[in-house]
């Protein structure tokens, strides 16, 4: 624990390095890290200074943690410190094992604090790019991740205008963020690069959403979150991609859909027939129809996607069928890796290989992703390092081969047995397909014809 100091001189020197004046520009923004913890634990390879709301200035040693410790205030070093609280350092701050740009700050959270990283936009970017999009793929892709990511955040500033103390999340529910952890210099370039550029629609800033793969054409918001957008409407993919998850295939029990139903708002009972209703202009379903015991319901299918698990029907994009349909083999429902045979190993370890994929074997990891055989650190690994796949898959052929199931093409199913549901593509749908981005940016499109494409009726500048 540390003991109360005097103000000397060499204290007033230190804190005045490392209680840095902090910008308030419309350029920065605020990232909860940890919300609503009773505790959080921070460090620096410098000393840590803190100010509190009471304009008390602390000097924290190179760690400290910080409690919880009543209305309005915490416990860090011995000392109750009035919220907020503003820490700072010569070395960038550290939190849960990633180190961090800008300052910290802490707040009050009823009962609870939560843990804010201040810092400047351009900086943020550098944090989020490589988890979003593989600073490997061609230039003109990162780029336009990076502007698209720069005016998902700006927007979220102005809308947000801080509440509950912060702009964005560090996770999916904003833009995946993770400091320092994740520069890299080709992202790093594409955000130099496009410093300063947002997208527009008239005078606002553009809504701009973006997923992992389009499975060959967009979604229209209004199918997926409601409202008109005239630049959010469905596009088709002049070239098919070389997404992990062209094709995918999953089998839910009787059950399991009768459950996402009713979460979905949509409870039938006992489950007879689940069939899909409308479509839009390239045949992704926009509704399903249930038919049950308790009657028939009409459910907004990315409704059902997001009860049933987003990584488990991957996409909105699918056909459906009745699960062991004569000539086909049941497909078997995604375990947990622990509930079905080892992890496969360390990230690390596995061999890179820049011969393409079979059809054959794509299929084949596919069907493997599905069943859980490979954990978040792996399919990270895969979406960064797409040489790294076919490693992957021949490590994971030693353990256990699937079954291979061939494509259907039906678009109703009973639900004896279960239901099988065959798509294409991962995510909402709406706005920039990364991996579509990948391919046109390899078609020799540029960041500006890529963004145009996605979000028709944009423009395209500075701030």
């Amino acid at each position: 624990m540390l003991q109360p100091f005097k103000l000397t001189l060499r204290v007033l020197t230190l804190l005045m390095l490392v209680l840095i004046p902090f910008r308030a520009d419309a350029r920065n923004v605020s990232v909860g890290l940890s919300i609503s913890r009773p505790s959080v634990s921070v460090s620096s390879a410098s000393a840590i200074g803190a100010r509190d709301g009471a304009g008390k200035s602390f000097n924290l040693g190179k760690s400290c943690e910080i409690k919880f410790s009543g209305k309005n205030s915490v416990s860090a070093g011995g000392r109750t410190l009035r919220l907020p609280v503003t820490l700072s350092s010569k070395s960038p701050l550290a939190f849960n094992g990633r180190r961090y740009r800008g300052h910290f700050r802490i707040i009050d959270a009823g009962g609870s604090i939560t843990l804010i990283n201040v810092l400047d936009l351009e900086d943020y970017l550098r944090g989020v790019i490589k988890m979003e999009i593989d600073p490997k793929w061609h230039p003109e892709a990162v780029k336009a991740q990076a502007i698209v990511s720069r005016t998902y955040a700006l927007r979220s500033v102005l809308q947000n205008k801080g509440r509950n103390g912060y702009d964005l999340q560090d996770s999916v529910m904003s833009q995946v963020y993770r400091g320092i952890n994740a520069e890299d210099k080709r992202s790093d370039q594409a955000i130099n690069a496009t410093r300063g550029v947002v997208v527009r629609h008239g005078k606002d800033l553009a809504f701009t959403p973006f997923h992992s793969d389009s499975g060959g054409s967009t979604a229209d918001v209004a199918a997926v979150w409601g409202g008109v957008m005239p630049y959010l409407k469905g596009v088709k993919e002049p070239f098919p991609s070389s997404s992990p998850n062209a094709n995918w295939e999953v089998r839910l029990s009787a059950s399991q859909v009768e459950s996402a139903l009713k979460q979905a708002g949509a409870d039938v009972g006992t489950l007879r027939e689940l069939k899909i209703g409308d479509k839009d202009s390239f045949g992704r379903p926009t509704t399903l129809i249930a038919i049950g015991s308790g009657g028939t319901k009409t459910v907004k299918s990315h409704a059902f996607r997001m009860a049933a698990g987003s990584t488990v029907i991957k996409s909105t994009f699918f056909s459906i069928d009745s699960a062991g349909a004569a000539g086909r083999a049941p497909v078997a429902t995604p375990l947990p890796v622990a509930a079905s045979y080892p992890a496969t190993g360390a990230v690390k370890d596995v061999p890179t290989s820049d011969t393409p994929m079979t059809t054959a074997e794509e299929r084949q990891l596919t069907a493997l992703t599905e069943q859980g055989v490979f954990n978040g650190e792996e399919l990270m690994d895969m979406l960064m390092n797409p040489n790294k796949r076919k490693g992957y898959l021949i490590r994971a052929l030693r353990t256990r081969r699937p079954a291979d199931t061939p494509p259907p093409s039906s678009t109703a199913a009973s639900a004896s047995g279960g239901i099988v549901f065959r798509g294409k593509g991962w995510g909402h749908g709406v706005g920039l397909s990364q991996w579509g981005t990948k391919t046109l940016a390899e078609q020799g499109w540029d960041y500006k014809k890529i963004i145009l494409h996605y979000f028709p009726g944009v423009t395209i500048g500075k701030m």
